[in-house]
């Protein structure tokens, strides 16, 4: 299964080019439809077609299947070489496209069945087809229910999973949560799109990943039978790049006062919140990570790389900050940096 997922995450990159075909891909388009006619005649629908950048050739077409309504099927073709990748020729690689677009269609149900079942429809999926995102505002009163809530849903979804002929157990599930006010506005690829391309539409995945968002991630343990069960997850937010850098500047700020108190020189490394940085348990609103400092400047005008680091915690924008403990003997005799987990 992880081979598949990952060859689908780099094919649908590119995939889907709405409806109509894009310049230089009308002999490809054509070659394209004439393999499908003779491998499944009248089941295949080119939905969407592009070029392959770098390269001066070849189109990448993608095909819904008429008896598969999740399913999209992704052929590279070169029409000028009478070439399709995945087969010594068009139509055998056609068949293993179509293979591989039914085997990601089905683990797409199984995954939207598990999530609808215990009350929480599946509203997008990463690339990969490996973390699904479903509706949810977890705070700090409702935090244990809404992880609890959503593990029955992971459980429902590994056992399915695990009862695949084709199963990869991964050792953990992760669901990323989008708050409700996100969700009510995400954009919708084309309503005749196949399930799958309309959950991954790029569109959709980025204004949920044009905020800050949770991520749960569940421990999975095969059990016997082919079940596997979800454990007891951990929760980490994600921010896109500017907040996490405006985070990072604020935190800087905020303990470097904290640290004079008991060094009275001290200077901050910089850029500390783009580290590891955890919520505390049982916690949205707090987290907890390491700020890079050096007891006095550097020699010579040098930059301070942190020869210490102080545990803070913080709110979510870097502020309120406190110093836990100032932790020495953090470098290698390399000068590798050997932190713990915050």
């Amino acid at each position: 299964m992880g081979r598949w997922l990952a060859g689908w995450a780099v094919l649908l990159g590119g995939a889907l080019v709405a409806g109509c075909g894009v310049l230089g891909t009308g002999d490809d388009e054509r070659r394209a439809r004439e393999v499908a006619e003779q491998v499944l005649p009248g089941r295949l629908t080119v939905i969407g077609a592009r070029t392959l950048v770098p390269e001066t050739t070849g189109s990448e077409i993608t095909f819904s299947l008429s008896d598969d309504p999740d399913a999209a099927v992704v052929l590279r073709v070169d029409a000028d070489a009478d070439r399709c990748d995945g087969g010594e020729t068009c139509a055998e690689a056609l068949r293993e496209a179509v293979r591989r677009g039914r085997s990601q269609g089905e683990h797409l149900r199984l995954m939207r069945e598990a999530f609808e079942e215990c009350g929480h429809p599946v509203i997008a999926v990463d690339q990969a087809l490996t973390t699904p995102w479903v509706e949810a505002a977890p705070t700090n009163r409702n935090l244990d229910e809404v992880l609890a809530e959503i593990g029955a849903c992971v459980a429902r979804w590994t056992t399915a999973r695990a009862a695949r002929p084709d199963a990869e157990t991964p050792r953990w599930a992760s669901v990323a949560f989008a708050d409700p006010g996100t969700a009510a506005r995400l954009p919708f690829a084309k309503g005749d799109r196949p399930t799958l391309l309309r959950l991954t539409h790029r569109p959709r995945l980025a204004a949920l990943a044009g905020v800050p968002y949770y991520v749960a991630a569940y421990p999975v343990a095969p059990g016997a039978g082919g079940r596997a069960e979800a454990g007891t997850p951990t929760l980490r937010l994600v921010a896109p790049f500017a907040q996490r850098e405006a985070f990072s500047r604020q935190i800087d700020a905020s303990v470097l006062p904290r640290l004079r108190r008991t060094h009275p020189d001290a200077v901050a490394a910089g850029g500390s919140g783009m580290g590891v940085w955890r919520l505390e348990p049982g916690r949205i609103d707090r987290m907890r990570g390491h700020v890079l400092f050096c007891a006095r400047p550097p020699a010579d005008g040098k930059r301070c790389l942190g020869d210490l680091a102080a545990v803070v915690t913080s709110d979510t924008e870097g502020r309120h900050a406190s110093v836990l403990k100032v932790l020495t003997d953090i470098r290698d005799e390399r000068g590798v940096l050997r932190l713990p987990p915050p």
